[in-house]
């Protein structure tokens, strides 16, 4: 796999205006997913943060090793590359970068103006409202250093 940019988010309000740039200056793809496919695993994630999984890891693995990869995750603000994740969280192949791209951009504005309670992650468990908005841009930071921006950054 080819190098990935470097890129971090401090606040879910930096993310559309990454994704609205590698829609005009176009992009290289360094991972399987195009903007589309990422914008729609996304948006999945943020919309699950609200409504809830229908899955939960398995409880050994939540009560063992979560713990210890959220720390890890929050703390580094990074994610481990090739981790596996339930088919309904995957994206199909071939999605359209700007119907994609604006489905986040609801989902993105659907999670901040949600003020209920949190679904449990899937995996980590309860979070607070800090720690699961810590971890939406940290993820959406992971999947968008993939694209590549081909018009350099100014």
């Amino acid at each position: 796999m080819s190098s990935r940019r470097p890129l971090a988010f401090n606040a879910l309000d930096q993310v559309m205006p990454d994704v609205d740039r590698l829609m005009t200056a176009g992009y290289t793809k360094v991972g399987n997913w195009n903007l589309g496919e990422a914008c729609n695993h996304l948006a999945k994630g943020l919309v699950m943060a609200i409504d809830g999984a229908d899955f939960k890891a398995p409880w050994l693995l939540r009560m063992t090793l979560a713990p210890l990869f959220l720390r890890q995750i929050l703390k580094s603000g990074k994610m481990r590359e090739q981790i596996k994740v339930p088919a309904t969280l995957l994206p199909k192949p071939g999605l359209d970068d700007r119907a994609e791209a604006e489905a986040l951009r609801a989902a993105l504005q659907l999670y901040t103006a949600h003020t209920g309670p949190l679904a449990d992650h899937p995996f980590f468990g309860r979070l607070t409202r800090e720690q699961m908005d810590r971890l939406e841009y940290i993820h959406c930071a992971h999947h968008l250093s993939f694209l590549l921006p081909v018009e350099p950054v100014r």
